[in-house]
């Protein structure tokens, strides 16, 4: 069971870590470079688009990692669950960023209360700062999954 949960748990941080490889490798920057009032058009389009799928992915890897968590306690000492509980603090604090922050950037982007350019830059430039710190969470979280694989 211990293998399907790893395999499972490591597919499900892949794609939480890819999207913040996707935004740190380019995606991110390129957004910068469009206007802000184009920045807030594209999240009002993509934002329900993969809210759902995104949360699903979260609430499903948590529950896998808290899974791989307690089937590793079982199985050995801090070497075989050290690495899977830094993973799941790691994304347990990504989801804490998600809530408390980024969400409240969402919600501002998708109501009608932004509506002048300054409010415009100053939403983009909020996301932007969490998704870059969140990413570099997941995919801090990814690694240190891979490595303890590896080992």
């Amino acid at each position: 069971m211990l293998t399907v949960v790893q395999a499972t748990g490591t597919v499900l941080y892949f794609f939480l870590a890819a999207q913040g490889a996707f935004y740190g490798m380019g995606f991110g920057k390129a957004l910068f470079d469009i206007s802000p009032e184009a920045f807030i058009e594209l999240r009002k389009a993509v934002d329900p688009r993969v809210r759902k799928n995104l949360k699903r992915c979260y609430l499903a890897a948590l529950a896998t990692m808290l899974t791989w968590l307690v089937l590793s306690v079982r199985s050995g000492g801090l070497f075989s669950y050290g690495p899977v509980l830094v993973a799941l603090l790691l994304l347990v604090a990504d989801l804490i960023l998600a809530l408390k922050r980024s969400e409240p950037v969402n919600e501002l982007i998708n109501s009608d209360l932004l509506n002048n350019r300054q409010s415009y830059v100053n939403a983009r430039d909020e996301w932007m700062r969490y998704i870059f710190i969140r990413g570099n969470l997941s995919i801090s979280g990814f690694l240190v999954l891979l490595l303890h694989l590896v080992y």
